[in-house]
């Protein structure tokens, strides 16, 4: 499976970016709703109110479409990462962010739906998982490795694997969450807990590497 740029590449007219757009967002609800295989061209293109014929004249296959929605959810949950953020906040107060936006994202009714369809899509067909793996979790993970790399130049923690030290962050962080929704458990966290949780990962983590 090869994904494409294809807002980048081609999207070159403002009308051109609103009809990607929609066709983005509904193929996001078909494949959370139904995951990769139950998911459809034509329920996606109805969706959007496009033909079926405009989906794959931008996107060619569905999986290049299922790419861009993965991708796109990838960069909502990298946003803190990366600009200003970063620049203006302290590592500390960044990794709280990301942490935060972490467990929003990972206690989603939507996304617990999506995960547990994807993964009994994998018995299917092993690529599916690798990739959602390729495109998702590990696109994040590289971004947090970019991101403690230059706090690691700036001196202000130490690391001696910051891929290690990256998994860490995201293991003190979700826990066993996920395994619990994964399996059924209904677990719900108010804005605050998640905000106490994140502290408490981050802090964790900074007593680890902070120099």
């Amino acid at each position: 499976m090869e994904s494409t740029d294809i807002v980048k590449e081609r999207a070159d007219r403002p009308s051109s970016q609103r009809k990607i757009a929609k066709i983005l967002t509904a193929a996001r609800t078909e494949f959370f709703a139904n995951g990769f295989s139950g998911a459809s061209i034509e329920s996606i293109a109805a969706l959007a109110e496009v033909s079926k014929v405009t989906v794959y004249n931008w996107f060619s296959t569905k999986e290049n479409l299922f790419a861009e929605v993965v991708k796109a959810e990838c960069r909502h949950m990298s946003e803190s990462l990366v600009g200003e953020n970063s620049k203006t906040r302290s590592l500390r107060e960044t990794l709280i962010a990301v942490a935060e936006r972490m467990l929003d994202s990972l206690t989603k009714e939507e996304k617990v739906r999506f995960d547990r369809v994807l993964a009994a899509e994998v018995d299917r067909d092993p690529r599916i998982g690798q990739f959602f793996l390729d495109n998702g979790p590990r696109t994040i993970l590289q971004n947090i490795v970019n991101l403690l790399k230059i706090s690691q130049e700036k001196g202000e923690i130490q690391s001696n694997d910051l891929t290690s030290s990256a998994e860490m962050f995201v293991s003190l962080v979700m826990g066993r969450i996920d395994l619990f929704l994964r399996y059924g458990e209904n677990i719900k966290l108010t804005a605050a807990q998640k905000r106490e949780r994140a502290r408490k990962a981050v802090d964790a983590w900074m007593q680890i590497h902070q120099i």
